[in-house]
C-alpha cells in the first residue's frame, strides 16, 4: 500500500483551486453514492439548514464537514459533536433492492466517496502519485476514475489535510505481476 497527503497548498499549487474546508473536498462532487443518505447527512447541518431539501443538502454539507474516515466497512462524517456513519451493508441492501446481485459485498466505500470528491482534489492525487511514488499513471478522465475506484482504500481527512491510502494490489498487473502504473 502506498498513501499521499493533500494539504490546502497542494491543491492550490497543483490544481490551482482554493478550498475553503479540506474535508469538505471530498463531498463536492455529485455522485450517487450519498444520494440515498441525504436525510441522514442532514444531521450534520445547522438547524436553520435543514429541511430544504436533498440538492441543497448536499451543496451544503462540504462547508460543514471537520472530519471524515472511509475504509472497506464504512464511512464516517464528522461535523461538530455530530457524526454520521454510512455502513457497507446499507448501502449493498439500498444497491440490491434496485439490482439484485450477490457482490454487493465487493463495494468498495473509500473508492466511491473519492469518486464524487471534486476534480481539483483528484487532479492534485493523480500529479502527488506520479511525483511521489513514480507511478504512470494515463491522463484520460475515464482511466483515471477506474484507478481511484478500485485503488483507494482508505481517507482520512480533516481541516489539515487529507490522506489517501491505494492499494495497488486491486489494480490490473501485466503478466510478469507487476503493476500496470508501475
Amino acid at each position: 500500500m502506498i498513501s499521499i497527503e493533500i494539504r490546502e497548498k497542494d491543491l492550490n499549487e497543483l490544481a490551482r483551486t482554493e478550498v475553503g474546508n479540506l474535508p469538505g473536498a471530498l463531498f463536492a462532487g455529485t455522485s450517487p453514492l450519498l444520494r440515498p443518505f441525504m436525510k441522514k447527512l442532514e444531521v450534520l447541518l445547522p438547524p436553520e439548514n435543514k429541511g430544504r431539501g436533498d440538492s441543497y443538502v448536499l451543496s451544503a454539507l462540504h462547508s460543514h464537514i471537520d472530519r471524515v474516515h472511509a475504509d472497506e466497512n464504512q464511512i464516517v462524517v464528522k461535523s461538530g459533536e455530530k457524526e454520521v456513519m454510512i455502513r457497507r451493508e446499507e448501502l449493498g441492501e439500498l444497491i440490491g433492492d434496485r439490482y439484485p446481485t450477490t457482490s454487493h459485498h465487493r463495494l468498495n466505500l473509500p473508492g466511491l466517496l473519492f469518486l464524487q470528491s471534486s476534480p481539483s482534489l483528484q487532479t492534485a492525487s493523480a500529479i502527488l502519485l506520479r511525483r511521489e511514488h513514480k507511478l504512470q499513471i494515463p491522463d484520460g478522465r475515464r482511466t483515471l476514475r477506474y484507478i481511484f475506484h478500485m485503488g483507494v482504500a482508505a481517507i482520512d481527512a480533516d481541516k489539515e489535510r487529507i490522506v489517501v491510502i491505494f492499494d495497488m494490489d486491486r489494480l490490473p498487473k501485466r503478466e510478469d505481476g507487476t503493476s500496470v502504473l508501475m
